[in-house]
């Protein structure tokens, strides 16, 4: 290092270059194909629990907890903290997830909707992604609600609205948009025009002490558009149905025949995947424009029939039913998905000081892609990158919300969620890299990354919370001044955080445990997708780049700030007196939208862990 904090000029350009390398071969014009569907998400997440569960003979309910806006469910994780012989105790940690909110995500319709322009079908051109695609969203967040009413009990409810049969019988204009929806049923009938119809043509609810709490995924639309739906049997709008509304399942079917009829049935995962970002948006209380539904019968499907797509499709929902309660508890961590996203730029191995320079080059392959609006090649790039959350990114750039991910990351802001990573096998955080070996480097020094590993694996004072940074801190600590918690096991093997189980909590103050949608999963962390060329990397002049420093400065200043939160020791004083410990002097004022008051001074730092709910 140039200052002992500052790196020197070979690291710098060193990062310059892997990083260009790795993410230019993302962005290479090789082709990338989407799973099916979503189950290579769920490795060990958990089941969306029911609220009646019968365990060990007993029933138990699950504890709610109630805010003025939110309904929230909560659980323990339990982790290993030892695959040596060193007989560490596990960690448990707590964590909620949002289960029912008080209001229900706006959703208005737009000509223009250029996050979801480019999910455009091979086959039948991009009108026909376009116009079915919100047809579809609509539909998976009725699934999962009504999903969601099954799972909950008695205390809930799903119904039609009652000024919703009014609005459709009023409206039988020139100017209603027709929706083909085939040879069907009534209630088939009845359930599609609820979807359309303007404000809340349904809604699922839940009472918890006198409060009424909607769905995660409650959907009320801001439109003055009409809609009918037309029944190819009779060949006529069809407006009569009954007033009962369809199970999961039922409405699945109903989905199945629609993708069937306009073969559409590729478009149905990137739909679902979209729909799982409905309580995000309702947690940030933010609206989702989507396309307006011009929904047209493929000639393709009218003319080939039930074929290999009706297999697909039906293959497809049976499938996803199954994996619909595990997705929901996917879809209602919030905190997770924006770790998942966030964590698909983190890099094992660069250290917080380098974290600009390794940054900048991704940007510099992303910001093209922004500036002439090709969401396709960036949902391709981050699929490359991650193929385990592949679909994740396409839904969250589908809802629109690709762009404050990019900007955080850009900043150098990060998630964590330590259950989203166990869960999906991905990483977004050096604290539970693997070992490569003993966690001292000399019998008279530790490296701080292991320093931190051991001071949150033991507990130590201070050190309960997770740590606030993804990047390990750079350097070595002697051992005589480091906590006696860390000299204690430094010389210990196969310390690290290694995910076990998920147990749901109950109202009498016990718990019931979920395995995860596959319990035989492994829980060793995935490795991403590289491929870094050679002639990549010499092609790249990195000394063409005039490096911010300012992302690192904050990623350093972060991690160091956790890892001292006591103070530092005297052998550091070249570390706490540097320029980037400075905050006083730093442009980092500039991430703070014009609050004169710096977020990250040491002084701060325990004030501040004590607003983080890790």
């Amino acid at each position: 290092m140039a200052d002992g904090v500052r790196p020197d000029h070979d690291s710098v350009r060193d990062i310059l270059k892997s990083s260009h390398a790795s993410w230019l071969s993302y962005a290479s014009n090789f082709e990338f194909r989407y799973p099916a569907d979503l189950r290579s998400l769920l490795g060990r997440v958990p089941a969306f629990p029911k609220n009646s569960s019968q365990v060990k003979e007993q029933s138990s309910i699950l504890k709610y907890h109630q805010s003025f806006s939110t309904l929230r469910i909560s659980g323990t994780s339990l982790w290993r903290t030892s695959l040596g012989e060193c007989e560490l105790p596990p960690k448990i940690l707590h964590h909620d997830l949002p289960c029912g909110f008080t209001n229900a995500v706006a959703c208005h319709f737009s000509t223009s909707c250029p996050s979801v322009n480019w999910l455009t079908s091979q086959e039948d051109g991009e009108d026909t992604a376009k116009s079915h695609l919100t047809i579809l969203i609509l539909a998976w967040a009725y699934i999962l609600s009504a999903r969601w009413v099954e799972l909950q009990g008695p205390s809930t409810r799903l119904a039609y609205s009652s000024e919703d049969r009014e609005r459709q019988m009023a409206n039988l204009s020139s100017e209603a948009i027709e929706i083909h929806v085939g040879e069907t049923s009534e209630q088939s009938i009845r359930w599609w025009a609820a979807l359309l119809a303007p404000g809340q043509g349904w809604r699922a609810e839940i009472d918890s002490r006198a409060k009424v709490f909607q769905s995660p995924w409650s959907v009320y639309i801001v439109s003055s558009q009409r809609f009918v739906i037309r029944d190819e049997d009779i060949g006529q709008i069809a407006t009569n149905g009954r007033d009962i509304p369809p199970s999961a399942e039922e409405a699945l079917t109903h989905l199945r025949q629609y993708c069937e009829l306009h073969a559409v049935g590729d478009q149905c995962t990137a739909a679902l995947a979209a729909a799982l970002f409905f309580p995000w948006k309702n947690s940030d209380n933010a609206s989702i424009a989507l396309p307006m539904p011009k929904p047209r019968q493929s000639s393709s499907a009218a003319k080939d029939g039930p074929s290999l797509r009706s297999i697909y499709v039906d293959g497809f929902t049976q499938s996803q039913d199954h994996q619909l309660p595990y997705l929901m508890t996917l879809s209602c961590n919030v905190r997770g998905l924006r770790a998942l996203l966030s964590g698909s730029f983190f890099e094992s191995g660069v250290p917080c000081n380098l974290v600009g320079p390794y940054l900048q080059p991704i940007f510099a392959i992303i910001d093209p892609l922004l500036a002439r609006n090709d969401l396709r090649k960036l949902a391709t790039i981050m699929g490359r990158r991650q193929p385990t959350i592949a679909y994740l990114w396409l839904g969250a750039i589908a809802m629109g919300l690709h762009s404050s991910i990019l900007r955080s990351v850009r900043s150098g802001l990060f998630s964590i969620e330590p259950h989203a990573a166990a869960w999906t096998g991905t990483v977004h955080s050096f604290i539970y890299d693997l070992p490569q070996h003993t966690n001292h480097t000399t019998e008279d020094e530790i490296t701080r990354a292991d320093e931190c590993r051991l001071l949150y694996l033991t507990a130590s004072e201070s050190h309960q919370r997770y740590p606030v940074s993804p990047w390990p801190p750079f350097g070595t600590t002697p051992l005589v001044q480091t906590d006696i918690e860390v000299r204690k096991h430094a010389a210990c093997t196969g310390h690290i955080l290694h995910y076990i189980s998920w147990h749901w909590d109950t109202d009498d103050g016990g718990s019931y445990e979920d395995l995860g949608y596959n319990p035989t999963v492994t829980p060793v962390y995935a490795q991403r997708t590289t491929n870094c060329c050679a002639d990549l990397a010499a092609s790249y002049q990195a000394d063409n780049f005039s490096t911010n420093e300012l992302v690192s400065e904050v990623a350093t200043r972060s991690i160091f700030g956790w890892l001292r939160v006591d103070g530092f020791p005297s052998s550091e004083k070249h570390v706490f007196t540097h320029d980037w410990f400075d905050t006083g002097s730093s442009s980092e004022e500039s991430l703070c939208d014009d609050d004169d008051t710096p977020t990250t001074e040491l002084s701060d730092v325990e004030a501040w862990l004590d607003t983080l709910e890790i």
